[in-house]
Formats: C-alpha cells, structure tokens, sequence
C-alpha cells in the first residue's frame, strides 16, 4: 500500500490527524495493534470535566473516517530511505509512505508494582481502570457482589514515584478520581468517598470547579494523606494506614473497596523498530523533547508525534496536539511535493535544453 501519511495509532489523536490529512487532500492509512479503533476511549465511560459519553465521543469521531483503518496489526520492522518510510506487519503486508506519524498513546501504570497496596493480593483492591469497566456495565459492587458502603480512591498511584521510575506527574489522576467519585456518588447516593491525595493538582479549566461540585454537592471527602499499607479484615474489608499530613499523624481507615487512581506510562510497543523513532524518547520515557517547536524548523522532518504518546494528557490536549501536527504533516508533504515537481521540470529543461 502507498500512502502519503502512515498513521501508527487509532485512538483520538491518531483519528483526529487522520481525519484532518484526509480533509487536506492526502492519502492516510492508519495501523491499529487493537482489534477496534479508539485506544482508550474504548475503556472509559464519561469524559472529565462535563462527563460527556466516551462512546458517543468514539462515534462521532468514527463517522466522519473514509479512509482505512486496519485493526489487530503488529509492526514488524520499518525501515527509512530517501522516498520515505517501508513498514511491514505480522502478515508481511507492507505499507510505504513520505510521512510517519506516531500516534501509540500511553498505557496504565501496573498497579502490582506497587505491593503495598494490595492490587492483586486482595480481591477489593481495584484500578480506576477496572472501576471504569464497572461504570459501563452500570454495575458498582464488591468481590461478594454486594453494593459497597465505603470506597477509598488512591491517587497517584505510579506517579510522582521514584521508587518505581515514575517521577512525573501523570497529570490527569486528580480529575480522574474527583470524576469517578462523583460518579459512584451518582449511582450510589448513600456511599461514602475517601479521596487519598497528596496534593491536588488541577491545572485544566473547569477542573476546580469539579472539584467544588465534588464537595459542595456529592459530599466527598478529601484527605491528605500518603497511603504506607493496605490489610484485609476477615470480611475481605481493607483497612488503609496511612499519614495524616496535614495533621501530622498516623491514621486507619477501613473501606469495602479500594480504587488505585493509576498513573500513565510510555508505550513503547513500537521501540527498537527504528533507530531515529528511538532518539526521540525523551527521559520521562515519552516521545518528543516536550520544546516548543516552531513548524518551519521541522520542515524537512518526515517523522511526527502527536497524542499522549509524547507525554501525560487528556482527550482534549491530545486531539488538539494531533491537529497541530497534521497540518505541520501537511506543510511537509506539499514541500515534498513541489520539490519532486522541480526536480521534474528541471530533469525535463536539462534533457531538452
């Protein structure tokens, strides 16, 4: 297949530069390792700040694609000449293309990791992830199946922590857990909601306003406290100790449930294909040198980044990130295009002079 643009990625910025390419008259092929286009979008049920519809946000983003999208690919090698780029797949299908543009999104920090919280040692230790999963099934409830009476949300987890390699702020944990927390106030009207933080960090618009929503109106209640262990009781209830910090001591807690708000992490499916696509990897282990770059000087670059891959964002700032470099995409390809022009017209004035 010859394409102006490979796109490796299917979720919101990947479709979202797809879609502005296409509109802009160039010819788009986007490989997707999933066997369903939308990357995360798939897993999430509401959006923060205005709890829109994950799905219904997918959907609209689906219909205006006329382009292909191929699903359940595995990239195999790619490789890079003058003409551009040569990408091979499990199949040894093969895709060549001017223009690459790397759009693989991030993936959730692996909760078991970090021991101490008892993800994966007891049963009512969960991720945001999973609660996510719960939210869509329309279905809040605990190993025993019984709806619960105490939640605790963990922020940070994977964040901000050295320990595990992870010193950078994920940067969409807080809103994530004040969003799910008004949500299980919402389905579950009764439930109390401990929010384990430690600090709050909510730098998008209408995110503190979520925040007063979630107190004001839902009664949430936020502690700030650094969590050190997790326990369970004989009912498979789980007791938290953690560090008061602003009272300066130590406390307990028993929930029914734990929700682990998990951090993002690289993606880094597609490293060791190619050496250039591996000097992009900046220390945070993210794509991109996280620099202002003005478009003119990435002019002759034929190699893009766009989405969460290049570091920690929402589905707004990814999408928004992707349209920016589709048209520094587009930039490129007309460049390329009126150079391979003149070097026509020039081959055809030197052979008839």
């Amino acid at each position: 297949m010859y394409t102006d643009c490979v796109i490796i990625g299917a979720g919101p910025a990947g479709l979202k530069a797809g879609q502005l390419l296409h509109s802009l008259g160039h010819k788009v092929c986007i490989l997707e390792k999933e066997e369903i286009p939308g990357g995360k979008l798939n897993i999430w049920y509401e959006l923060f700040p205005h709890n829109e519809s994950a799905d219904g946000i997918l959907q609209q983003m689906l219909a205006d694609i006329n382009y292909p999208i191929r699903t359940s690919i595995i990239i195999d090698s790619i490789s890079r000449n003058s003409k551009g780029f040569l990408l091979r797949d499990q199949n040894g299908d093969e895709y060549r293309s001017r223009a690459l543009l790397i759009a693989t999104g991030f993936k959730p920090f692996d909760a078991r990791q970090k021991e101490e919280y008892g993800y994966g040692i007891f049963e009512n230790v969960i991720t945001s992830v999973e609660l996510e999963k719960m939210f869509k099934e329309n279905k809040i409830t605990n190993s025993k199946g019984l709806v619960p009476k105490r939640i605790a949300l963990i922020h940070c987890v994977g964040s901000r922590d050295i320990k595990v390699g992870s010193e950078f702020c994920s940067a969409n944990c807080c809103i994530t857990g004040i969003k799910q927390a008004i949500e299980l106030k919402k389905m579950i009207p009764d439930l109390n909601i401990y929010c384990l933080y430690m600090d709050l960090r909510l730098g998008g618009r209408f995110f503190e306003d979520c925040y007063k929503d979630s107190q004001v109106h839902h009664k949430i209640q936020f502690i700030r406290g650094r969590l050190s262990e997790t326990n369970e009781n004989a009912d498979q209830t789980i007791v938290l100790r953690y560090e008061d910090t602003l009272a300066g001591r130590p406390a307990k807690l028993t929930a029914d449930m734990v929700v682990l708000l998990v951090g993002m992490q690289p993606d880094h499916s597609i490293l060791k294909l190619l050496p250039d696509i591996d000097e992009r990897v900046g220390s945070d282990g993210f794509f991109g040198n996280g620099r202002i770059d003005q478009a003119d000087q990435n002019s002759d670059n034929d190699l893009f980044f766009a989405g969460s891959c290049t570091g920690p964002k929402s589905i707004i700032q990814s999408t928004d990130e992707a349209s920016e470099v589709a048209f520094r995409v587009n930039k490129y390809l007309k460049k390329r295009l009126h150079t391979s022009i003149q070097d026509q017209y020039d081959g055809v004035w030197i052979q008839h002079p």
